[in-house]
């Protein structure tokens, strides 16, 4: 998954946590992670924050990303239900799997391109669906779920557009952020390759995570 500029600050509040945790450990295998880089981290962690704050595009924006991630996950379960349809019925299509896989990645401009094509095919092959299990409802859940997603993925791109100016003038800090979180991820996971551990330093494990505490209304991904 692509790290978006507005995940930033959170994918650094959860490796600060860590880093934090398992500082000495990391000062042993190389000793320019210390208190220091810490702090340094914490402050540009806190200046983007602030910064951030100020945007009231940028509220707009996250939740419009998080609408269309709940639209997705929405279109989870009936999918993976037609899906056992598509196979029990002997359709050669894979683009059920296709348009689960790319929400899943959260691309939401492919998984409408291939949502598209399986419309067409649930249109053409109906009867044999439904004789094998598909709800009669099924294509006008698809097309509902195509029309939601299609205006959600608009109105995202719109308050992008609209973010250009800002992240231009503030691209140096999203920067200087980011070699942090790389930083900190990548030493994460070598340290601890092979434990449990390193996947609390591995970027697209952390992400969902990220997603579904959103979701939940919890400022810590880390919280059972």
């Amino acid at each position: 998954m692509k790290l978006q500029k507005e995940e930033y600050v959170p994918m650094a509040d959860v490796l600060l946590r860590s880093l934090a945790r398992d500082l000495s450990v990391f000062e042993a295998e190389n000793h320019l992670f210390n208190s220091g880089y810490l702090q340094a981290m914490q402050n540009k962690t806190d200046e983007v924050r602030v910064k951030e704050a100020a945007d009231l595009v940028l509220v707009q924006q996250k939740q419009s990303t998080e609408d269309l991630y709940i639209l997705g996950d929405q279109l989870s379960k009936p999918l993976k239900i037609l899906n056992m349809v598509i196979k029990k019925a002997n359709v050669k299509t894979s683009l059920a799997t296709d348009v689960l896989n790319k929400i899943k990645k959260r691309n939401f401009e492919g998984a409408l391109m291939s949502l598209n094509s399986l419309k067409q095919i649930i249109s053409v092959q109906s009867a044999l669906l439904q004789t094998n299990g598909m709800k009669a409802d099924m294509l006008t859940i698809l097309e509902d779920a195509f029309t939601a997603i299609t205006a959600k993925s608009n109105e995202q791109t719109a308050f992008q557009q609209q973010r250009k100016a800002f992240t231009s003038t503030n691209n140096h800090l999203y920067k200087e952020l980011y070699r942090y979180i790389s930083e900190v991820a990548q030493l994460g996971k070598i340290i601890f390759n092979g434990e449990q551990k390193a996947s609390e330093y591995t970027i697209d494990h952390i992400l969902p995570m990220l997603h579904a505490a959103k979701r939940n209304g919890s400022t810590d991904p880390t919280s059972k």
